[in-house]
């Protein structure tokens, strides 16, 4: 009888553990707030309001970004695929680009409003809403983003191979922007962390926290 019970047990451990297991993997899809599943009142925001919306305030310098350049607009648009920098790359710009730079950062506020809106204008395409599986889809696509810069959208591989068509890794998207020679001598590229949230106006796709909202602008250090 006790051996039942403690099988019993078991089984019942063995269970809530996958479930718990099961949960965990799913908050951890999304990176940004730990949403496996958007809410529809997420859906009916507008860029501006879901960046703003966040409880871990993850968005919170970009959204001042917005503020200081009038831009909601902009990123309000119908249509759009809006790439969104979390705090920690915004925080590589005011530090002259350099993660590990100990430099005071430097406000947003006394940075060139036409420096920010350059590179903020940089993170969207307009006209067009691109998902991680199209992305996969065309493997690497040129797009012309809101500032007339051009971008490379990558879609990477899900680890299958020609003898073996079951996937070992996920499915990703690199963001590239394209340097242009005298002006940016950067070339810069930022994988994402969280894929294809979606809002009333675009598709967004969050900048891994390794990132940079400088973009591959020509920076100078004063140590």
């Amino acid at each position: 009888m006790k051996k039942n019970i403690s099988l019993k047990k078991a089984a019942l451990l063995a269970t809530l553990a996958m479930m718990i297991f099961s949960a965990c993997r799913k908050d951890n899809y999304y990176v940004d707030g730990g949403l496996s599943q958007q809410s529809e009142e997420e859906k009916r925001m507008s860029v501006y309001e879901f960046l703003a919306s966040r409880p871990n305030h993850m968005f919170d310098s970009l959204v001042k970004i917005i503020d200081l350049t009038n831009s909601k607009a902009l990123v309000n648009q119908a249509n759009i695929t809006f790439y969104a920098a979390p705090n920690n790359a915004v925080l590589r710009l005011q530090r002259n680009y350099t993660p590990d730079d100990r430099q005071t950062p430097k406000p947003l506020a006394d940075i060139g409003k036409d420096t920010l809106l350059t590179l903020l204008g940089r993170f969207i395409i307009p006209n067009a809403k691109v998902s991680l599986e199209q992305a996969v889809k065309d493997q690497a696509k040129y797009y012309k983003a809101a500032n007339g810069d051009s971008l490379i959208i990558n879609g990477v591989g899900g680890g299958t191979s020609v003898s073996s068509s079951l996937q070992t890794s996920a499915y990703r998207m690199v963001f590239e922007h394209v340097k242009i020679p005298g002006v940016d001598s950067i070339k810069y590229s930022a994988n994402i962390q969280t894929h294809n949230l979606i809002t009333a106006n675009a598709i967004v796709h969050v900048l891994t926290n390794g990132s940079s909202f400088a973009a591959g602008l020509k920076q100078k250090y004063f140590r």
